[in-house]
């Protein structure tokens, strides 16, 4: 295992993404299925504004409704997975309960940006003018704002101190002993990087959309991944013990201590070879 990164580890336990023309198909699916979100979404916007809050609210729910289920029934699932499937087993799992909340994810994050306004782009949803709808902030500042969040968020979010492609896709739910806790780089400072980049993303849609709705709708989008990251932390509890227990009173969920920011951000804009050991 010790020579093995995390793609490795995934193409192992999920061999159809090993196959190009079926992994290129599913995708393809995903893609459709984002689409299609996107669609129902400006639908039920276009019809009344303030619809566009149930329509978040479900999605990003949906969103992270298996990823919650599969967490807190995690021990269970491994066992009947295992023993039915054997070596196919994550990948069996994957297909019946996370490969289609990736384009769910996706559309509670990038639906806001239908609800722009102002732009030197034609807007896309044709908003009443009201407190909540009008523009916030002139372009020249709203745009580079939000470039900016988007860019710090992407930043949070990519592979630091261990985590790889097999964490993020929740195989160690189903191999465990394949699995590693994280608790460095970015981890040695906040718990959860990957869902505070989610919501620094979608903090930087909401003001490239440029109105009051659109942060609304990142909130809520943020929110519910913020629960997930409390149901994550009690399986970590149950996987790891005390150690975890320790790490988490030491260390932050997505915000780092005040002392600590310094060397949190040249780790997020240089990269874990910067940070001093």
């Amino acid at each position: 295992m010790d020579n093995k990164t995390g793609k490795d580890l995934l193409q192992e336990k999920l061999p159809i993404s090993k196959h190009a023309s079926k992994f290129i198909t599913i995708c393809v699916l995903q893609l459709l299925l984002f689409v299609a979100l996107l669609m129902l979404l400006f639908k039920i916007t276009s019809f009344n504004w303030k619809l566009s809050i149930v329509g978040e609210t479900l999605v990003s729910f949906f969103a992270i409704l298996p990823y919650a289920y599969v967490t807190i029934k995690s021990n269970n699932l491994k066992e009947k997975y295992r023993e039915k499937y054997g070596n196919l087993a994550f990948q069996k799992f994957w297909f019946r309960f996370l490969s289609y909340n990736e384009p769910l994810s996706a559309a509670g994050l990038f639906f806001p940006l239908l609800l722009k306004t102002d732009y030197f782009l034609p807007k896309i949803i044709e908003l009443p003018s009201n407190s909540f709808t009008k523009t916030m902030l002139p372009v020249y500042i709203a745009l580079p704002l939000g470039i900016f969040f988007v860019i710090l968020g992407i930043l949070l979010r990519r592979p630091t101190g261990g985590y790889d492609s097999d964490i993020g896709s929740y195989m160690y739910l189903i191999f465990p002993e394949d699995s590693r806790r994280l608790s460095k780089g970015l981890y040695s400072y906040i718990r959860h990087p990957s869902y505070a980049g989610r919501g620094v993303v979608a903090f930087g849609i909401g003001i490239l959309a440029n109105n009051i709705i659109a942060i609304i709708l990142a909130i809520i989008h943020f929110l519910c991944f913020y629960i997930l990251s409390k149901i994550e932390d009690y399986e970590l509890i149950k996987r790891f013990g005390d150690e975890f227990k320790k790490f988490k009173k030491c260390v932050p969920a997505m915000i780092p201590k005040p002392n600590s920011w310094k060397t949190f951000l040249k780790i997020v804009f240089l990269g874990e070879k910067n940070k001093k050991n």
